[in-house]
């Protein structure tokens, strides 16, 4: 999924006396290594080529090997010179890399983090590692008292106001599931992080949402004509929040259109909830028709012209796409994170009104 989310700068601290740069024994010194990171530069964006896959395909593949090859040498750095003063900017480059690489020792990330903390002595680098060590905890740990215990970690030296703080505490909620734990930490956010709270609120009104009924009306961007969820009652419909310029919304794309194909003649419809950029500048509503008619998508879409700021989706929460509801045929909300179950889910609904149809009988 493509999260909303920017990370956060990076804290630098200056080491007061740090150690002078040293040197292995086949005379490579951290003044050399830094030098070379300097040298890995980023690939240029061809703005041109925008819209060539081909072309975003190598330049995502050439960008993806400097940035390896940066996070080699950024390590070779905490080797040879553990006192470098660039060492604490440079770090929490290579653990982001780290984080996002499911290939890249996700395994080894914590014990890396409190080997540079323990050798470098920083305390800006402390936090920032503390910071990283929570989003690993958060996606690895199952247990919920070891991840709350990692984020508390982060939140006890994160500088005052460290938005980080309130995020990490709602990613944790989510993960903690239903009861008096997760209530703990929402109404703590609440409390404490305001900047959060809407995320707070949205995600109780999707629990709080199952099984009443959902409301959309809206015109089609592709045909003009008006949608109501009142109308399809009787039906199951499945809401995709998505947009043109996420990559797995596209790429999920071939697999929503079978299942459309399979399931649009017994009682299924699809609703597209578009997260694309605004008209004017961005020319998003040209882009999804122009998207839909060269991809053949047969089912209606709400353009909401605000990129991630639809009121519609702001409303629901939403902070990441593509995102899946699913209504059921007695128009309530069966479910709010359908991504990846539709092909069971479906058929049980459909099983379900039916077996209530002939109950009626």
């Amino acid at each position: 999924m493509i999260p909303r989310m920017v990370s956060a700068p990076v804290a630098v601290a200056l080491i007061a006396l740090a150690a002078p740069a040293v040197a292995r024994e086949d005379g490579r010194t951290g003044d050399a290594v830094v030098k070379e990171i300097d040298d890995v530069k980023p690939p240029r964006f061809d703005q041109d080529k925008r819209e060539d896959r081909a072309y975003i395909e190598t330049y995502l593949d050439e960008l993806q090997k400097g940035r390896k090859k940066r996070s080699g040498l950024i390590l070779e750095l905490l080797r040879i010179d553990p006192r470098n003063p660039r060492l604490p900017g440079l770090l929490p480059e290579r653990w982001q890399a780290m984080f996002e690489d499911p290939f890249g020792g996700v395994d080894e990330l914590d014990k890396e983090i409190e080997e540079a903390v323990e050798k470098t002595g920083d305390a800006g680098l402390r936090v920032e590692g503390a910071y990283i060590k929570a989003r690993n905890a958060i996606r690895t740990v199952s247990d919920p008292d070891g991840l709350v215990k990692a984020v508390e970690a982060f939140a006890e030296i994160a500088p005052r106001g460290d938005r980080r703080v309130g995020g990490l505490l709602f990613t944790a909620s989510e993960r903690v599931g239903d009861g008096a734990r997760r209530t703990a930490l929402e109404d703590r956010i609440l409390k404490d992080f305001p900047d959060v709270a809407g995320r707070v609120k949205a995600a109780r009104r999707q629990r709080e949402a199952i099984g009443k009924p959902f409301e959309l009306e809206f015109t089609d961007a592709t045909t003009g004509r008006a949608v109501r969820m009142a109308d399809l009652k009787g039906k199951v419909v499945v809401v995709d929040f998505w947009a043109t310029w996420c990559g797995p919304c596209v790429a999920e794309m071939p697999n929503m259109k079978k299942l459309y194909a399979d399931f649009k003649d017994k009682g299924v419809e699809f609703i597209g909830v578009s997260l694309d950029q605004p008209e004017e500048g961005g020319k998003g509503l040209t882009k999804l028709k122009e998207f839909v008619a060269k991809n053949e998508i047969g089912w209606p879409q709400y353009y909401q012209g605000k990129g991630w700021d639809g009121d519609f989706s702001r409303s629901w929460g939403i902070n990441a796409i593509p995102r899946l509801f699913v209504v059921g045929p007695d128009g309530n909300l069966a479910s709010t994170s359908a991504r990846g179950k539709l092909e069971a889910l479906i058929p049980e609904l459909l099983s379900r009104a039916s077996a209530g149809e002939k109950g009626g009988d």
